[in-house]
């Protein structure tokens, strides 16, 4: 590697084939990243389109762009191109038709250089503009908090991370272990299992660093099934990955979990494929299925359907009518036939397993159990000291005639109190009226600080019951009630709930006159300036309360802090007073004995939020929608959004089912076949409320 006279932090790779569509969007969010020390290495690898064009014109504008051309060779040895130009301390690598975070780089960047880690990788989001954003199935649970400076063997579930594209590599680990990508697809996984099997520590960050499209237009699992190329590759990286495996010092738990994933995806894959390929291919298909089989231990069964592990067991026996049979249930999902040929097939005693393993077994459902019920928030006000909620939940019009319908607040498991309600059944659908007063949460106690609004239905001894989904844009303002006490209503998870507050700092009016923000303070800590709370590296804002009112400049709130979200362009941030610790909170930190060692610096304050009693203002600034008003937790926050709407973020209920998006992305794990020859963070509730 040839020493510059400055040598970048960062070297970026991005291989690029015939992604005109997309390359262009992929660039700019790189482009525009609020770490700016970077190289960024164009590798062309012999497309036909005009994804070079729009390479070239990065590098024309941006002289940290570098363009390299080669005859197409595949992602993996365009990858080994890129490394190879590369001169950075760190290294990571992209695939063009994804986007990078505004603050991936300097979060991932930021934790290495203080750790001394091996690598840095994150979280991931998948979108399309039909679904919207919504979390990766594949990185969920080994994102699901940070940790530094863990392995593998520590934190066993990191074996699902496959991917290479969400990672940054200290530049002197990736050379010393001598990692290069093979001329295959799936060609991430023996790299990043094998990195994380060799790194003495690794940095891990819940945070959303990348986020991974969904190509609506690409191959379905069923055309990439019918690939006779692609069940190879899927195979070859497989028995590479097992090798890794076996090279190393990996726990059992890792093993376990290694073999079980591939029994999971892998396997069932190459089944498909053996029905899918053509004629003259599914011989070859049926040996590598053979082959892998016996490679993977039967005796794991974690984190594996039925349907797998059978698949898994028919191939050790040598049952290849029963594969077949499993093979085309999982790609047509016609039971019916599925049935008719377990009816002809030589070793009945194993029909009853198979049928086991395509039949959704659901427990009768128990006439003395609720059923869910679902139900929304349409409007909520206060009256005086009183919550008067609108709710409206849909149900059968025959069942919704016959329902008694009742309300309560719930505050844990055991501490339930009654609320009065109307209801009104209108087509399929009941529109309740609840109105929540201060007698009934008085009959809590003093302790309570959180509860919960519930619906039930009930006719006979038949129940419904289920929480109030929240719209925040109809969460009305902080109150104080004659005891002192200040309710805010807010989110609890997805769902309406409230908030029990002591001495809260409490703004009565918000108001933009020009490029003026004006806060006019209620009561609270008026002594102690409020700071609007943006990841860094953006700047922290920071205005005192003088005389009964603070001002800013409303440009500033949204100045060099871009949206976290590339698909919505839509970021909340917060409002706050920075707050000595004290005694520390018994939630956040446990008790603590008087002579115990002083605390970090990072925890000798905290944040508390402010509230707001009146309604939101809201500005137009370039071209963001700016509001000042309340976020899903009821707390004052800032919120940037586009003026035109960008796809929408799909929440719990709406995204993709975890199946729906596992299948997806196991068809997809290895790079597209077209790359070449190749599915809201929750704030921490505060104590001192």
């Amino acid at each position: 590697m040839t020493e510059l006279a400055h040598r970048p932090l960062l070297s970026v790779v991005v291989p690029f084939y015939n992604v005109g569509a997309y390359i262009g969007d992929c660039l700019e969010s790189i482009r525009t990243q609020l770490l700016t020390d970077i190289e960024v290495i164009l590798v062309d690898d012999g497309g036909s389109d005009n994804s070079i064009d729009v390479a070239r014109e990065f590098v024309a504008k941006d002289d940290r762009f570098t363009l390299v051309s080669q005859e197409n060779q595949g992602l993996g040895p365009a990858r080994n191109t890129g490394t190879a130009h590369a001169t950075g301390k760190y290294i990571t690598f992209v695939d063009s038709d994804d986007l990078i975070a505004p603050r991936a780089y300097t979060s991932m960047v930021g934790s290495l250089e203080e750790t001394g880690s091996a690598f840095a990788a994150g979280n991931a989001m998948r979108f399309s503009s039909h679904k919207g954003a919504y979390q990766s199935w594949t990185h969920r649970s080994p994102f699901r908090q940070t940790r530094i400076a863990t392995t593998i063997n520590k934190t066993p579930e990191l074996m699902r991370d496959r991917m290479i594209w969400n990672k940054v590599y200290r530049r002197s680990f990736w050379d010393a272990g001598g990692y290069e990508f093979p001329a295959i697809r799936y060609e991430d996984y023996m790299v990043t299992l094998r990195a994380y099997l060799e790194a003495p520590a690794v940095d891990i960050l819940s945070e959303h660093v990348y986020f991974w499209r969904d190509r609506e237009s690409g191959d379905s699992i069923t055309q990439q099934a019918a690939r006779a190329d692609n069940a190879r590759d899927r195979y070859l990286s497989a028995a590479m990955v097992l090798d890794v495996l076996a090279d190393h010092a990996a726990s059992k738990d890792v093993r376990d979990r290694v073999h079980a994933y591939f029994v999971h995806i892998d396997l069932v894959a190459l089944a498909e494929s053996m029905v899918c390929v053509p004629e003259e291919d599914r011989g070859a298909a049926e040996q590598m299925a053979l082959d892998l089989a016996r490679k993977l231990d039967p005796t794991v069964t974690g984190e594996t359907t039925r349907l797998a592990r059978l698949v898994h067991r028919s191939l050790l026996d040598g049952d290849l009518p029963m594969v077949r049979h499993l093979a085309r249930w999982r790609l047509s999902g016609d039971t019916r036939t599925f049935a008719k040929n377990l009816a002809r097939h030589p070793r009945p005693q194993v029909v009853p397993t198979a049928l086991g393993a395509v039949i959704s077994r659901r427990k009768p459902q128990s006439p003395l159990k609720a059923r869910r019920l679902k139900s929304k928030l349409t409007s909520a006000e206060w009256d005086e000291q009183s919550l008067k909620l609108e709710i409206s939940t849909t149900i059968r019009r025959q069942i919704a005639e016959r329902a008694t319908v009742t309300g309560e607040l719930m505050w844990g498991d055991t501490h339930h109190t009654a609320v009065p309600v109307t209801s009104k059944v209108e087509g399929n659908s009941i529109r309740i009226t609840m109105v929540i007063d201060q007698a009934t949460m008085r009959s809590f106690g003093e302790d309570w600080k959180m509860a919960n609004v519930v619906l039930q239905l009930r006719i006979g001894t038949l129940k419904w019951r289920g929480q109030v989904r929240l719209d925040a844009d109809l969460l009305p303002g902080i109150r104080q009630m004659s005891d002192g006490y200040w309710i805010q209503p807010r989110g609890i998870g997805w769902y309406l709930g409230l908030q029990r507050l002591k001495t809260p700092t409490v703004i009565d009016r918000v108001e933009i006159d020009g490029d003026t923000l004006r806060l006019y303070p209620a009561v609270g800590r008026l002594d102690t300036p409020i700071s609007l709370r943006r990841p860094a590296p953006s700047p922290q804002l920071e205005f005192e309360l003088n005389n009964g009112e603070a001002k800013v400049l409303a440009s500033l709130l949204v100045e060099d802090d871009p949206a976290d979200n590339l698909v919505t362009k839509v970021a909340e941030r917060c409002l706050v007073q920075v707050l000595p610790t004290g005694m520390p909170p018994l939630w956040r930190y446990g008790k603590r004995s008087p002579d115990a060692d002083p605390l970090p610096e990072w925890a000798q304050e905290y944040d508390e939020y402010v509230y707001l009693a009146g309604p939101p203002a809201t500005t137009v600034i370039g071209d963001k929608l700016v509001t000042i008003g309340r976020g899903w937790y009821g707390m004052l926050v800032v919120r940037q959004q586009p003026l035109v709407a960008k796809a929408p973020t799909a929440d719990a209920e709406d995204q993709p089912s975890e199946l729906d998006q596992e299948d997806a992305e196991l068809a997809e794990v290895g790079g597209d076949p077209s790359e070449g020859v190749l599915p809201p963070a929750a704030a921490p509730d505060q104590a001192e409320i």
